[in-house]
């Protein structure tokens, strides 16, 4: 096994980045980070990349046309990153799922819910194996039909080869992520991909629901107009990475987060910290939007709320890798 300790994960993947943070005063977004370099602790394990400490605004303010309030996303509040972190530089793949359900003889749990009807319903022959897109995902697409519960295990499992924790990221963390140094509400755009946008750029950075998806998924809802070249799942990194040098955290696929759902800010802890409930909760948050989601689901600062034991054909996973 490749385990590497702290500070030389810092020196092989931070670069300048954590020096450069260090400037930061005010309630903003670290700096771009230029050319950072990645890791792979095992042959098998997903690629790595350090994101430097920092001070963000998590969530929306009121006045962002796109905000819902419904959701908890406003008002903004100041949040600060004390320690860098690692985080897989995309999603799960679904060769990386594999090796952990070979590895371990992880159970194929079907049910999942896939795109039908111009809406979702449930097939208990569908499964991470064949998420019915028609034709077989290839090993470098992100897995999908993965319950909270199955990303926890292939997190556990993880952490037990390479020695080092892997766990799906905190809410904060996450979007501070998402965001990338930004605090508009897409890294690539200030308004871009805005529902009323007539001609959108977010094809060149995310795979989302667009004039593609709407031919061929008819879900009644808005697109973005543009055409990402797919309608179910792309390859991890297709698109364009935020300057964290991370890809797909907007779009591809809709991302598990360690937190409990709640609508009010009141009482969240105010750091990096996951909001988690002392008797458990069957709600967790769920970032990013996938590539059947909406243009208004799509953005850093965007949340939704799903049941734990959820399987759905654009729900999958990433996890931070902590920094001991």
């Amino acid at each position: 096994m490749n385990h590497l300790p702290r500070m030389l994960l810092l020196l092989l993947l931070s670069g300048g980045a954590l020096a450069a943070n260090n400037q930061a005063q005010a309630p903003a977004p670290a700096g771009p980070v230029a050319s950072p370099q990645t890791a792979r602790e095992c042959p098998d394990c997903p690629e790595i990349v350090v994101v430097p400490a920092g001070t963000f605004r998590f969530g929306s303010a009121l006045a962002d046309r796109e905000a819902d309030p419904a959701s908890g996303e406003t008002p903004a509040i100041v949040v600060t990153l004390a320690h860098p972190f690692a985080m897989t530089r995309t999603e799960i793949t679904v060769a990386q799922f594999r090796a952990f359900a070979e590895a371990t003889q992880y159970p194929v749990n079907g049910d999942c819910r896939i795109p039908s009807g111009g809406g979702w319903q449930r097939f208990p022959e569908h499964s991470w194996q064949d998420p019915g897109f028609g034709v077989p995902q290839s090993d470098t697409e992100p897995v999908v039909c993965i319950s909270f519960a199955d990303a926890k295990a292939y997190a556990a499992w993880l952490t037990k080869m390479v020695g080092h924790t892997y766990r799906l990221p905190s809410e904060v963390e996450w979007e501070y992520a998402a965001r990338g140094g930004t605090s508009t509400p897409r890294f690539f755009s200030e308004a871009d991909s805005d529902e009323r946008t007539l001609l959108s750029v977010a094809c060149d950075y995310a795979n989302v629901y667009d004039a593609g998806s709407a031919r061929d998924l008819s879900i009644p809802q808005p697109y973005a107009r543009c055409v990402d070249g797919k309608t179910y799942t792309a390859p991890v990194a297709s698109y364009r990475p935020n300057a964290f040098d991370l890809y797909d955290l907007i779009g591809n696929v809709r991302e598990w987060t360690e937190d409990c759902y709640t609508q009010s800010r009141e009482g969240r802890p105010e750091d990096a910290r996951p909001w988690l409930w002392a008797g458990g909760c069957e709600m967790r948050v769920v970032r990013g939007g996938s590539y059947a989601s909406r243009p208004a689901h799509a953005r850093s600062a965007a949340r939704e709320a799903e049941l734990e034991g959820l399987r759905q054909a654009d729900l999958g996973f990433r996890l931070v890798r902590e920094i001991e």
